[in-house]
């Protein structure tokens, strides 16, 4: 489909003499961003979130096959149930007990699973900002320079960047461009890993996307303002 959807456009480009070509490389220093904060709290968050790890008696091997029976046969998990209603007229629980205990071990368990999760995504996150913040650091927090190019080959115009932009970036950069055929490129002469909005920088919700990061929250705006300066000058 996409490979048609390209030949149906080809034939309709119309070729003109004497359009024009343009190349407009330009180097723009970005502020770094310091995670120190970030990294602080993070790692309170993880001591937390290991404090509320709880012991049970199960494991993997023995948790599996009882959440099989417990769902299966939420009544009567235990054995079959002649055997609870044989219980109830002895005015015995036995059954009834092992199946609470049970249940708290498992809600227990799969409670674990959703911490021990967090405690990943976490972990990983944790292990990015780190790497970034010893980059910047070691640069001294000075700006990191990128290269931004506008190319233009008559009415069709390219803005490139070195960073994974976000789909937000690319529409405003589009929206107010002067040229009706505007594009732009990521992870072009360089990459610096993610460039999210400043909106999403400052407000992180702990995604790689937030982690994997070299770039303050500054960086949109200054990039913005040079893509228009270049947009014009195409």
């Amino acid at each position: 489909m996409l490979g048609l959807s390209v030949l149906k456009a080809a034939r309709k480009i119309k070729c003109v003499a004497g359009g024009p070509l343009k190349v407009l490389p330009e180097k723009l220093g970005l502020p770094r961003a310091d995670n120190t904060k970030r990294i602080d709290a993070m790692l309170l968050e993880q001591a937390k979130l290991l404090k509320s790890l709880q012991g049970t008696s199960l494991n993997l091997r023995t948790f599996l096959p009882l959440a099989v029976k417990y769902n299966a046969a939420p009544d009567f998990p235990s054995y079959y149930s002649h055997r609870y209603l044989h219980e109830k007229k002895l005015g015995r629980d036995d059954l009834t007990r092992l199946d609470e205990a049970n249940r708290r071990d498992m809600k227990a368990y799969v409670q674990n699973i959703y911490i021990m999760e967090e405690l990943t995504r976490l972990q990983t996150n944790l292990t990015l900002l780190r790497m970034h913040q010893k980059t910047n650091r070691l640069a001294e927090m000075k700006p990191l320079e990128v290269e931004v190019v506008g190319v233009r080959v008559g009415d069709f115009v390219l803005i490139t960047f070195p960073g994974k932009l976000t789909v937000e970036i690319g529409l405003n950069i589009k929206k107010a461009s002067p040229h009706k055929h505007t594009f732009v490129a990521g992870y072009t002469n360089g990459y610096i890993y993610y460039t999210p909005t400043a909106k999403q920088l400052e407000n992180v919700g702990g995604a790689q996307e937030d982690s994997d990061c070299l770039v303050a929250p500054a960086w949109q705006r200054l990039f913005e303002d040079k893509v228009a300066e270049i947009l014009k000058k195409l």
